[in-house]
């Protein structure tokens, strides 16, 4: 996995305990209905604030909490836990900063709550066992990040830079002078990702039974192979595995099937940059390099040059390479890098990323490339047989470009 995709999840976390916080996953034990025992109330004290009102999100949608002499109360009915945000103003008005937040997982029972309102991050809660997992785990967590603070720091510095240069309009050039800088900084915090990685791993091979390593070995599929993600699966808890988000992840760990080696390349019926129809029966009979790529990606864009002198080198001996890019929303950024970093003389198409512009959720999955090859971090390449087999993968921290170099001579310089 490119430590540009690792400081996606690292940065993320460093706010909320993992991204996905944001997209309202669910936890807890499989209860049907609405009970009398399913009741949660919430008796929260706020300093900082005597009257006025925070907000709490739950599963994507956000109402008012009243505070009032510095308490307030919040209550109502669990068919099952949940895992909820409180947010010191509105979603869309807040920096998204860590003082911003606090996570509570919500359980049937009562918890008390004591929140500061000048830095929401602090806020402590009794009464959620998950909650107590929680900070159990975020006690190691915050550790590394105390170690790589230096590190951290500036490379949040550099990702400002970048914005403020956005904003104020600077020139393409400099903006690439400072994604570069950017790629650099990232590199330092390669040893923060992997020590996340281990840390994360460890917690969740020794605390099986706990909904947060459920959690944990959701964010953590990227950096596992089916093999592993199984394993740790199959030791949690079953009333885990019976919840919705025990169920997502199920199916998620099934969908790393998809391509794996040895298993057979998902077809795929689109139009290239051209606009020329393209499927994979196109490729039939040649070994097919697939580049999973984005033009906003810079790891990828750095390997483009290695990738033209395989090309050069391999291609009239019976290589072809496909581009497919993550950048459905930026078609013309997509356009302007395959042109820029000379990469046309391969055919190049968009994965099929659509979206419910209401609810913002993923739809025609099914026309997804990406997620038909399960490709979960950039830059990925996947190297198919001529029979539609998958051989390899490059990327995901599994193996490099001199790996791929490797694999390609010999099989392309070993033919008579």
């Amino acid at each position: 996995m490119g430590i540009h995709n690792l400081l996606k999840i690292v940065i993320m976390k460093h706010f909320v305990l993992i991204k996905t916080t944001l997209l309202g996953i669910l936890l807890c034990s499989l209860i049907t209905g609405c009970k009398s025992e399913d009741r949660y109330q919430i008796d929260g004290t706020i300093q900082g604030l005597r009257n006025g009102q925070i907000y709490i999100q739950k599963e994507k949608k956000s109402e008012a909490v009243i505070v009032t002499d510095g308490k307030f109360k919040i209550t109502g009915d669990l068919q099952e836990p949940i895992e909820i945000l409180l947010l010191r103003k509105t979603p869309d008005s807040i920096a998204g900063t860590i003082k911003d937040y606090f996570t509570i997982y919500l359980e049937p029972g009562k918890m008390n709550l004591i929140l500061n309102y000048a830095d929401f991050s602090n806020g402590k809660v009794t009464g959620s066992k998950t909650q107590e997992e929680n900070d159990e785990y975020y006690l190691y967590y915050e550790k590394i990040l105390l170690k790589h603070k230096k590190e951290l720091d500036h490379y949040n510095e550099v990702q400002k830079k970048y914005k403020d240069a956005v904003t104020s309009r600077a020139s393409e050039k400099e903006l690439d002078a400072i994604k570069e800088e950017e790629y650099k900084a990232g590199e330092q915090l390669a040893p923060m990702s992997r020590e996340f990685n281990e840390m994360t791993i460890d917690f969740i091979r020794n605390n099986s039974k706990s909904f947060i390593s459920g959690i944990l070995l959701f964010s953590s599929l990227p950096n596992l192979k089916y093999d592993e993600a199984k394993s740790y699966y199959d030791k949690l808890s079953s009333s885990y595995k019976n919840t919705k988000n025990g169920k997502k992840l199920a199916t998620e760990i099934e969908n790393m099937k998809k391509g794996a080696v040895g298993s057979t390349a998902e077809s795929f019926n689109t139009k290239d940059i051209n606009g020329e129809p393209l499927t994979l029966r196109d490729f039939k009979g040649k070994y097919l390099l697939i580049d999973f790529w984005a033009s906003w990606c810079v790891p990828c864009r750095k390997g483009n040059p290695h990738l033209l002198k395989l090309y050069n080198q391999f291609q009239p001996k019976g290589l072809e390479i496909l581009g497919v890019s993550d950048d459905d929303r930026t078609e013309s950024g997509w356009r302007n890098a395959v042109e820029k970093d000379g990469i046309g003389v391969w055919r190049h198409v968009l994965r099929g990323l659509e979206y419910n512009e209401d609810t913002q959720e993923q739809i025609n999955v099914e026309k997804d490339i990406n997620t038909n090859y399960n490709i979960r971090s950039l830059p990925t390449k996947v190297l198919v047989n001529p029979s539609g087999i998958i051989v390899a993968r490059y990327g995901e921290g599994e193996q490099d470009d001199k790996k791929l170099e490797e694999d390609l001579a010999a099989i392309f310089l070993a033919k008579k």
